[in-house]
């Protein structure tokens, strides 16, 4: 069990917003690409997720579920993707709203419930655990990162009910976490399961492509011309399936020619670029994840020859 007496940063002010995040997370990135979208300023502190930073008790105190992001401005907290992206279009609302304008269809309206509500931690967990399902799967995401993921699931239960016992002020929320962490294994262990959750996702994603079909007339967004909180969800649940090594079994070759287009688009923006990792981030995490054996064949060649598939890098 890592030490979890990680000291708070001393980096609030009472008018500046933080972000606590880490770079690899979904749910982070999706806050990353709306405050640079609106163009806020903020200060971003990378949790140490590797050595659960994130179930420190300064963090717990901000969060006892122990889940990124939070964001922080003075004494104000919010957590959780949607409460912040909430918070932010209506505390900053003249800096490039990013609200679904009054004359979405039902449609857009059920598909932005449907992406938000997506299990993104299943679906990422559940291609580490049924490697047939992904074809090419990108940094940091590579086998022996995942090999090492897996791993460290494995503990994730114990290691919560021992903060429970170490931090009592939040053990009936750590000790649910753990007993939910557990029944979630149990199920991701059927790949059939998860075969049943990848083709729920070809239907969200079938309701994507028809919409993107209609709106090409009015621009290059899924609601037209305006960019929105939606292609957000959508962008980033995109980026996901293509780092897990998903592309081609939900858009390319032919599959979806509208989505695979949106997803080359949007990737490409700056907005977006700004929430990745850098190259160097990347090798160092990917190094720092590599078990030994690993590492004594990765020796004998090139070390950037790992992330030379990840073409949307930030530069």
């Amino acid at each position: 069990m890592e030490d979890p007496k990680l000291k708070r940063p001393e980096i609030v002010s009472d008018d500046s917003l933080v972000l606590y995040s880490n770079q690899y997370s979904y749910y982070c990135q999706k806050v990353l690409w709306a405050l640079n979208e609106k163009h806020i300023s903020f200060t971003k502190y990378e949790i140490d997720v590797a050595n659960d930073e994130h179930f420190s008790e300064w963090f717990l105190e901000l969060n006892p579920r122990g889940e990124l992001p939070v964001l922080q401005k003075g004494l104000l907290v919010v957590p959780g993707s949607s409460p912040i992206l909430a918070y932010l279009e209506e505390n900053y609302p003249k800096d490039k709203p990013l609200k679904l304008p009054r004359t979405a269809g039902g449609k857009i309206v059920n598909l932005k419930n449907t992406l938000e509500k997506l299990p993104i931690g299943v679906i990422t967990m559940g291609s580490f655990l049924h490697p047939r399902t992904v074809v090419s799967p990108k940094s940091p995401f590579v086998q022996p990162v995942r090999y090492t993921i897996l791993e460290r699931d494995e503990t994730t239960s114990g290691r919560l009910r021992d903060y429970a016992k170490l931090f009592p002020a939040f053990s009936e929320v750590l000790l649910r976490k753990a007993d939910f962490h557990d029944r979630k294994r149990e199920v991701l262990a059927s790949e059939q399961y998860y075969l049943k959750l990848l083709d729920i996702l070809d239907d969200v994603l079938d309701n994507a492509e028809s919409e993107l079909a209609r709106s090409n007339d009015e621009g290059p967004w899924i609601t037209g011309g305006e960019f929105t909180s939606v292609d957000i969800s959508l962008g980033c649940l995109l980026y996901r399936l293509y780092v897990l090594g998903l592309e081609d079994r939900f858009w390319t070759a032919g599959k979806r020619p509208e989505l695979e287009i949106y997803f080359n688009k949007t990737m490409a923006t700056e907005s977006f670029q700004n929430t990745l990792p850098t190259k160097t981030s990347l090798l160092k995490t990917i190094w720092l994840n590599t078990p030994s054996s690993y590492k004594a064949g990765i020796a004998a060649f090139s070390f950037s020859s790992m992330i030379i598939g990840s073409t949307l890098l930030k530069r």
